[in-house]
């Protein structure tokens, strides 16, 4: 007897709950060398900005007896490339695909959303079935702090975003006492 792994997600049902989280798997099908991503929920890509981000510089990751601590720094080829290199890899395995945007500041989300929302017309593109806001990495707006730990800063990021035609999904930190509120506010 075959089980209905089918999920809701808001507006978007997926095959499967089963999706990568962002930062993970990469930006593109690295992870189909493994698994068939067309049978997983969707691919997370890892993080973009609108511009090629050479992230921070080595080294990176540190081991430790029971794990590790990385300081990656959301590096990325920038939208456009991935765009040109990545999304038909993602098409051609039949992956449904969460974009995730990220930025410095308001002003490189709204410009993120805006190339995004751009590009969602061009083939492959009908593949992408939402896309992530990521607010929870270290994005900072004038050095003053994580978005994902202001609820009125988040909320805006999101509003900015709106320009897509896709879901809209924020990433949240788990990293404050005011989680709650800034669910909210992103709502």
């Amino acid at each position: 007897m075959a089980v209905d792994t089918c999920v809701r997600v808001g507006s978007i049902e997926l095959s499967h709950a089963v999706m990568t989280a962002s930062g993970t798997s990469g930006h593109g099908a690295e992870l189909g060398a493994y698994f068939d991503l067309s049978r997983i929920g969707a691919v997370v890509v890892k993080s973009l900005s609108v511009m090629p981000w050479a992230g921070n510089p080595a080294p990176r990751l540190h081991p430790l007896s029971h794990g590790m601590i990385n300081a990656v720094g959301l590096q990325g080829p920038g939208m456009a490339a991935w765009f040109d290199e990545h999304l038909h890899v993602l098409a051609r395995h039949g992956a449904r695909t969460v974009v995730s945007l990220w930025g410095r500041s308001v002003e490189e989300y709204r410009r993120a959303a805006e190339v995004m929302a751009e590009r969602l017309s061009r083939p492959g593109a009908e593949h992408i079935v939402a896309v992530e806001i990521n607010l929870s990495c270290p994005n900072l707006e004038e050095r003053r702090g994580i978005f994902a730990h202001d609820a009125d800063l988040s909320a805006d990021v999101v509003a900015r975003c709106q320009v897509i035609d896709r879901p809209v999904w924020a990433k949240l930190s788990p990293n404050t006492d005011r989680l709650v509120e800034v669910a909210g506010a992103v709502r």
